[in-house]
C-alpha cells in the first residue's frame, strides 16, 4: 500500500541521533574535569524520522545532565571506590512498535531526601504528605512542571533541570520518560517512542475561534450552499448534494451547544463520510490541508468519541482531531452530542476549581477533565470575568489559559497573588507555549503550576490540580 510504502521511505538508523555523541562526551567531561566513557548500542534500530528529530533535544539534555551533574570528580570516585571513569551508557532496542532508548550513567544517582526538602520548601507537597511518598515517587517530581526553579537548581546542583521540557517533547511525539536511581550508583533515563506515528493528511478547519482538525480521508467534498439545495428530513434540516439527500448540522451545533438552524445560502458545508453513512456539516472556514502525526489520546481524554486523537502544530500549540465517524453519527442522531455527554455529578460539598479559558471547547475539556475526577467547577472566559466570578463565590484553586483579551493569565496571576484575600489561592496556568521562557514567565507572576496543552494528552492537569489540592 502507498501509505506504507510512505512510512518505510520515513524510517532512518540511530546512528543520525548517536553520530555527535562520542566528541561531545568527550569535550564536554574534560571541561568539567572529568573521566567518562561512553558506550553506544543499538544505532542500527530504525526509527520514523519525525520521532527522530523529536529525541534530539531530550537526548542532548539529559547526556548534558548526567555528564555536568550525574558524573563525580575522578578524585570523589576515588574515594568512594569506584572506578577512576565513569560510563555513560546509551542503547537502543525494539520493543514492539515502540523504540526504548536508556540513557544510564555510573554516577552518583538522585537523593530522594534532598528532593523532598526542595518539594516541602517550594510548597509543592507539605511535609506530611513528602514522607508519605516513595523514593520512586518522590524522584519523579523532577518532571512536574515548573520544580526547576532557580531555587531547585541551586539546592540540587542542577539535577533535573528542564525535565518538564524533556517530557513534554517526548509526550508531542506520544512518548514517555522514566527514570531510576540508586543514590551513589547512578541513574538510567528510559525513554519509550513509537518506532513510526500514525502520520496522514490532515484538513484544519475554523469553527468560531477553535481551529480543529478532521483527517482529510475522511472528507468527502466541499461546497458552498445553493438556494435550491435545502429540503428537510423528518422535520430536520438536510441538503441535496448531489442525488443524495444529506442530513444538515453546524460544528457549533455539535460542539458548542448552538441551535440547530437550516443551512444559509453560500454557507461553506463539508460531507464528511463515517460508519458508511454521509453527512453535511457547516464549518466558518477551511484553512489548509497538511499531513501530520496523528497522536492517540490516552487518558481520561479517550472518553470523548468526538475526538480522535491530537496533533502538535509547528508553535508547539495542540491542535484536536475530530472523529468524523462521531460527527456523522451525531448529525444522524444515533450520538448524543457533546453536551449531553459529559456528566455533571452532584452530591455534598466538593473542591470547586475556576477554570478560565476564552476558547469554549479547551474550556469544556478542561472542565470535563477536572469535574471527571470529582471536581465542582466555575467558568470564566477571560481573566476580567475571572475577576468577577471570584467577587461572588468562592473557589479552591483557579486553571487559567495564558493567552486571552482583556485580562490575560499572567496579569490575572499577579492581581490574585497581590490580592490581600486570594493570594493564597493556587493558581495552574495552561497554555500552548512550553518553552522554558515561558514557563519562568508564569513562575515568575507568581503561578503554582505550568501545564501545557500538549500534556493534557497525558493528565497532567489532573496531576498539578490533585497535587496543590491535596
Amino acid at each position: 500500500m502507498l501509505a506504507e510504502e510512505v512510512s518505510a521511505l520515513r524510517m532512518v538508523p540511530l546512528s543520525l541521533l548517536f553520530e555527535p555523541y562520542p566528541r561531545m562526551v568527550r569535550e564536554l567531561s574534560k571541561e568539567l574535569g572529568k573521566d567518562v566513557d561512553v558506550v553506544i548500542e543499538g544505532e542500527n534500530e530504525r526509527i520514523d524520522r519525525t520521532v527522530l528529530e523529536a529525541l534530539k533535544e531530550p537526548l542532548l539534555h539529559l547526556v548534558r545532565n548526567a555528564i555536568d551533574h550525574g558524573f563525580e570528580t575522578r578524585a570523589a570516585r576515588v574515594a568512594a571506590r569506584k572506578s577512576p571513569r565513569g560510563v555513560l551508557l546509551l542503547t537502543a532496542r525494539t520493543e514492539g512498535d515502540h523504540l526504548v532508548l536508556r540513557v544510564s550513567d555510573d554516577g552518583a544517582g538522585l537523593a530522594p531526601a534532598q528532593l523532598r526538602e526542595v518539594a516541602v520548601r517550594r510548597g509543592e507537597l507539605d511535609e506530611a504528605a513528602a514522607r508519605q511518598l516513595s523514593d520512586a515517587q518522590v524522584i519523579d517530581l523532577i518532571f512536574a512542571s515548573g520544580f526547576t526553579s532557580r531555587e531547585a537548581v541551586t539546592d540540587l546542583s542542577g539535577r533535573g533541570v528542564g525535565l518538564d521540557v524533556v517530557r513534554t517533547k517526548l509526550v508531542s511525539v506520544g512518548g514517555e520518560v522514566t527514570v531510576d536511581s540508586t543514590q551513589g550508583e547512578g541513574a538510567t533515563f528510559e525513554v519509550r517512542v513509537p518506532i513510526s506515528l500514525a502520520v496522514a493528511p490532515v484538513l484544519f478547519i475554523k469553527a468560531g475561534d477553535e481551529t480543529l482538525c478532521l483527517q482529510a480521508a475522511n472528507v468527502v467534498s466541499a461546497l458552498l450552499v445553493e438556494s435550491g439545495q435545502y429540503t428537510e428530513v423528518a422535520s430536520k434540516p438536510a441538503l441535496r448534494v448531489g442525488d443524495e439527500v444529506l442530513p444538515f448540522s453546524t460544528l457549533g451545533a455539535l460542539l458548542f451547544g448552538a441551535g440547530e438552524r437550516p443551512p444559509a445560502t453560500g454557507e461553506l458545508v463539508l460531507v464528511l463520510r463515517g460508519r458508511g453513512h454521509q453527512a453535511a456539516l457547516a464549518v466558518d472556514r477551511v484553512l489548509e490541508e497538511r499531513v501530520q502525526a496523528i497522536l492517540p489520546l490516552k487518558g481520561l481524554l479517550t472518553r470523548y468519541t468526538y475526538l480522535s486523537g491530537a496533533t502538535v502544530l509547528t508553535d508547539g500549540g495542540l491542535a484536536l482531531v475530530l472523529s468524523a465517524a462521531h460527527l456523522v453519527a451525531t448529525v444522524h442522531g444515533r450520538e448524543l452530542k457533546l453536551g449531553a455527554t459529559l456528566a455533571r455529578p452532584t452530591g455534598e460539598r466538593r473542591q470547586r476549581v475556576l477554570v478560565v479559558d476564552d476558547s469554549p471547547l479547551t474550556r469544556e475539556l478542561l472542565v470535563s477533565l477536572l469535574e471527571a475526577v470529582g471536581y465542582q467547577i466555575a467558568q470564566a472566559t477571560d481573566g476580567a470575568d475571572a475577576l468577577r466570578v471570584l467577587e461572588r463565590e468562592p473557589v479552591d484553586l483557579v486553571v487559567t489559559d495564558l493567552e486571552m483579551p482583556d485580562v490575560d493569565g499572567l496579569e490575572l496571576t499577579r492581581r490574585l497573588k497581590a490580592h490581600p484575600s486570594l493570594k493564597a489561592l493556587p493558581v495552574v496556568i495552561v497554555t500552548t507555549r512550553g518553552s522554558e521562557a515561558d514557563r519562568r514567565r508564569g513562575m515568575e507572576a507568581g503561578a503554582d503550576g505550568y501545564v501545557t496543552k500538549g500534556d493534557l494528552v497525558r493528565q497532567d492537569l489532573v496531576d498539578v490540580v490533585g497535587r496543590l489540592l491535596s
